[in-house]
């Protein structure tokens, strides 16, 4: 809550390479209006974003001149997800009131609507937005539906847009691990991603044999193959890596039996419809736009579906819906100069990336 003290948490920097510096860790606190982190001190109106992954955070923050700057850390004690939770529904509840006084001083406040994020509890800003059954947060990148029973806000829970395939599924933390010895010679390769339990089991596979020479990997080769065939979507979502790895593998026809038996379950899902157009891209755009509509009409805000959308009015040429969709999202833009790049179509809602570690 706004003016709360939290609990300090210990802190060290991170250099443009992604490693800790210094000796000693720092002190930060976030008490609802201002996150400091040792001696900066950082308004939540001045932050942009705040990004987070497992122990690391990224904020980027706008400096009174106007420029954007981000800083990195790597925290201890308390969990960088929870500060994200915390400082994201500041944040947004400051960033949303702004726009409506923005708005209410053109004489247009009637244009403003907002939702609340039911998992993170940020504010999410709906203005223009035709009222739906969901509501997507920008922040944490989840999809709720708004009138959810405890069971289904549970499982709908950490579902959200794979970093791997792109599909809506729900990603995990995924270690790829490959060890060598060459007789003068050992040493071993780490990476960590995140990714949905479908695109685990290829590369969980090639861990498996590419491990098999020198044993000692295999044990961990194993742990994540284990993870990837036993820990697929259950509860409502069930089948849902079954039907995305049928959509990845070029069978939409064949994927969307399996979707519709989800959506019989769950019959609002934009991320279930999203995945049905994704399917359908390659092969079939014009159906991929209808569902990509539909995927928007169970929540008007989401915006991997409006993303995609454009990209679809774009391939068949259909310049006077493609510019009507830049319109309703904010993104009117003069026609470009001769020579000049054309601008993106939508924005994409992703936080920027943390530094690798």
């Amino acid at each position: 809550m706004p003016g709360e003290q939290l609990n300090y948490f210990k802190f060290k920097w991170l250099n443009n390479e992604g490693k800790e510096t210094g000796l000693f860790r720092k002190r930060g606190t976030f008490d609802g209006e201002t996150l400091v982190l040792n001696d900066v001190a950082l308004p939540i109106d001045s932050i942009v974003s705040f990004d987070a992954r497992e122990k690391f955070i990224a904020v980027a923050v706008v400096t009174p001149q106007g420029e954007v700057t981000s800083i990195a850390a790597a925290l201890s004690g308390m969990a960088a997800s929870e500060l994200k939770s915390r400082v994201d529904a500041a944040c947004s509840g400051v960033w949303a009131q702004k726009e409506k006084k923005e708005l209410e001083q053109t004489g247009e406040g009637h244009r403003y609507r907002d939702g609340c994020c039911r998992h993170c509890d940020a504010t999410v800003v709906l203005t223009d937005m035709e009222p739906s059954p969901q509501v997507y947060c920008g922040y944490c990148d989840e999809l709720s539906t708004t009138d959810a029973k405890p069971a289904l806000l549970s499982a709908e829970r950490g579902l959200k847009i794979c970093e791997e395939c792109g599909m809506f599924s729900r990603p995990k933390k995924f270690t790829i691990f490959y060890f060598y010895f060459l007789v003068v010679l050992w040493g071993f390769r780490q990476r960590v991603t995140w990714r949905c339990p479908a695109c685990m089991r290829g590369e969980a596979w090639k861990m498996f044999f590419g491990n098999l020479l020198f044993v000692i990997g295999v044990p961990v080769a194993i742990a994540q193959l284990i993870r990837a065939y036993g820990g697929s979507v259950s509860g409502p979502f069930a089948g849902l890596d079954k039907a995305n790895i049928k959509a990845s593998r070029g069978e939409p026809i064949k994927a969307v039996d399996d979707y519709r038996a989800i959506l019989k379950r769950v019959p609002n899902s934009a991320g279930i419809k999203f995945n049905i157009g994704l399917g359908l891209l390659k092969q079939k755009t014009e159906m991929a736009a209808e569902s990509f509509k539909l995927a928007l009409k169970d929540c008007a805000n989401y915006t991997p579906a409006a993303n995609a959308l454009a990209h679809c009015y774009k391939e068949l040429g259909q310049e006077e819906e493609l510019k009507a969709l830049k319109k309703k999202w904010g993104q009117e833009e003069p026609e470009p100069e001769s020579g000049s790049q054309e601008p993106s179509a939508l924005p994409t809602g992703e936080p920027p990336a943390l530094p690798s570690s």
